[in-house]
């Protein structure tokens, strides 16, 4: 399907990708080549780039990223789509590094959903007397805010589920994404796996279509923190792994 942004509105800038308007009931979503992290300053005055799928400050471009994401996500939403999840998926443009997605509501003001399969990141940044690095975590799910100058602050279900504040969503709808969440991040662990890939934590955004929760987005390298053998693997290495898998 030929997705070009010709005379179509852009309604979002991201920091990874773009949004376009394209009829009432979808969007075109528009991959960068942007890569996400943070910086460093060492003691000698020197500055260090950390490269971190996780963080809200970007620190360069991967030229061809943007196009490997699109393929990635084209390649996970149709084994979605093959397990019976909810997904945003209707068709891409990998010429012009489209995804044509339904159109969701958001949920609240926005939130992202993380799956935890070992402790790494940010979560031990905000429970340093209860895990340590590395550890192995069970069915590990917890939702952030999409609130960049607050830094993303966890959210707890009792929180967007009360009436005094909202409520963003009902008791049903957070344990049908929490189990949509899980069920998709186990679909993709599974899969890195075959190739010895370890999957250490992931991020998806959610909406809602007909009152239905669905997962929207992409399903990049960007959303995800992998290992093999101990290294982490760079988000542009990642990226090529998946257009070789889907090749």
């Amino acid at each position: 399907m030929s997705l070009k942004l010709d005379n179509l509105e852009r309604i979002y800038v991201g920091k990874t990708k773009d949004v376009y308007a394209y009829d009432e009931k979808s969007i075109v979503l528009h991959s960068k080549d942007s890569v996400t992290g943070w910086k460093v300053q060492n003691p000698d005055g020197t500055v260090t780039v950390v490269e971190d799928p996780g963080a809200n400050e970007v620190i360069g471009e991967v030229a061809g990223i943007g196009l490997k994401n699109i393929i990635s996500s084209v390649h996970y939403f149709k084994m979605f789509e093959a397990a019976g999840l909810s997904t945003a998926f209707l068709d891409a443009d990998l010429t012009e590094k489209n995804i044509l997605l339904k159109k969701a509501e958001k949920v609240g003001h926005g939130l992202e959903c993380i799956v935890r399969f070992k402790a790494m990141g940010s979560i031990l940044r905000t429970y340093p007397d209860y895990v340590k690095e590395g550890q192995e975590l069970t069915d590990f799910f917890e939702v952030t805010t999409k609130h960049d100058a607050a830094g993303d602050p966890r959210i707890s279900k009792e929180f967007l589920t009360n009436p005094d504040f909202g409520p963003a969503m009902t008791s049903n709808q957070y344990d049908d994404t929490k189990a949509l969440c899980l069920k998709a991040a186990g679909i993709i662990k599974d899969d890195l796996a075959k190739h010895d890939l370890d999957l250490i934590d992931i991020k998806f955004e959610i909406g809602m279509v007909d009152d239905q929760i669905i997962l929207i987005d992409e399903i990049s390298a960007g959303i995800m923190r992998v290992f093999k053998n101990g290294k982490q693997f760079s988000e542009e290495e990642l990226a090529d792994f998946f257009v070789a898998q889907s090749a």
